[in-house]
This record gives structure tokens, sequence and C-alpha cells, in this order.
């Protein structure tokens, strides 16, 4: 494994783990340096057990190398999310990246995405592109701690976007497959498509934007009902 990272756009990377917030039999903390290749073979697991369109998707140990190489590239410019059971496993995971000139994201490479133009078209400036990714739950590990996988992944999507808004004017980007597009809608988040599809990690998936407006007010509108269902129960509540 490579280095400490070191980078002068580092905020917030550590080496080890840090608490964001305790729960009754999970914990969410961001994800340091030496938890990392766990962090990439969760994540790899999960995709390579995913089911689209009733097709596998078809993931190989290239792709894995190649995932963990691209998490060593963003983690110092990075907030790695991830939920933890009382054994230290992952049972849930999400991360943003922001744009610097030493990153090139997914959407620049796969899709040919324009940073410039995209951050013109938001009144942004491109610092202010935040792409998220490495979106997994293990539903069993989560039935097994009693929590709903779909609670882990409101409570990721919060975390995210509250990280993210902290910045004025700061606008999400990531790829999507149909899947994750239409979970997003379901829960209210007003995702938008930008450009066409194409195969990335075994589906077919495409580059997508949510608005910094569309964050706050989503955050807004499920504040109030996510400490509801916080004060309702020491952990969370199954919605699946």
């Amino acid at each position: 494994m490579a280095g400490t990272p070191s980078s002068p756009f580092i905020t917030e990377c550590t080496v080890e783990r840090t608490l964001v917030r305790k729960f009754s039999k999970v914990n969410l903390y961001k994800i340091g340096w030496s938890e990392l290749p766990q962090y990439t073979q969760f994540v790899f697991d999960i995709y390579r057990n995913t089911v689209t369109d009733e097709k596998p998707w078809d993931l190989t140990q290239e792709d894995l190398a190649t995932m963990y190489r691209e998490d060593q590239t963003y983690f110092p410019h990075s907030v790695y999310f991830g939920f933890m059971n009382s054994n230290y496993e992952l049972v849930g995971t999400m991360k943003a990246t922001q744009k610097t000139d030493l990153v090139l994201l997914p959407a620049e490479v796969e899709y040919g995405i324009d940073i410039k133009q995209l951050s013109k078209a938001f009144h942004t400036n491109p610092d202010n592109i935040w792409h998220c990714g490495r979106l997994a739950v293990n539903k069993q590990k989560a039935k097994i701690a009693g929590v709903g996988s779909r609670s882990l992944f409101l409570e990721l999507l919060f975390q995210s976007f509250q990280h993210i808004t902290r910045r004025p004017g700061a606008i999400f980007l990531a790829e999507a497959d149909k899947r994750v597009y239409d979970l997003f809608h379901l829960v209210g988040v007003p995702m938008q498509q930008i450009a066409k599809g194409k195969t990335y990690l075994g589906s077919e998936t495409y580059p997508v934007v949510i608005s910094h407006e569309g964050m706050l007010a989503w955050l807004e509108h499920y504040t109030c009902h996510l400490d509801q269902v916080l004060r309702k129960s020491s952990s969370f509540c199954s919605w699946d």
C-alpha cells in the first residue's frame, strides 16, 4: 500500500477512522487511510453480487485493483463515510470527493463531461463540484444488526449532502444506474441525468447531478423526519 497521503488540498483525511455518530448496534465513521483496503473490498463485494436487469455485474480482480487505485487517489480530497457494526465490519458506505486540479473524476474520464462547462451551467466553480460514489449496503449484515438498509442509505445521503453543502454553491455529481436513479427519486432527491449512459463497473450507468438548492431542499425536508425516527429508537427503524 502507498504511504500516508500528502496534499495541500487535504482538510479532513486521517490515518484512523473517526466517529461521526453513535447508534445502538452500528456506528457511523469517517474512514481513515488505514481502512481503505477494507473499504474498497467491501464495495467491490457488494457490487459483484449486485444484479441489474436480471444480470449480475461482471467484475474482475482487475476492476478491484482499479477501484483501489481510484480510492487511493481520491482519498486526500474526500470524505469516506462508513457504517460499522460492533465487530468493526463495514455495513454501509458512501464517499464524497471534491474536484481539484489533481483529481480527474469518472464523469470526466468515462463520459467526457466538461467540468468547466458544468460549473458554468450551475453558476459555480469547478472546485465546488463534489463527486459521490461507493454507495453500498450489506443488507444481510444490516439485518443482523437490526437496521434497515434504506435507513442506512438515507443517513449516508444525509451526511454526504450536509458535508457538500457547507460550501456555498457546491453541487453533487455521480454516476447512477437505473436502480440507483430510481431509488434517489423514490426518496425525493431531484437527480438530473446530464449525458447518455454506458457500461461502467458492471452496469449501465449515466452521469447525474443534484443542484445545491436541490440538496438543501432535501436536507430541510428530511431532517425533521430523520430526527423523529432517531428519537423513537436508539437504532434505526427498518424501512425495507
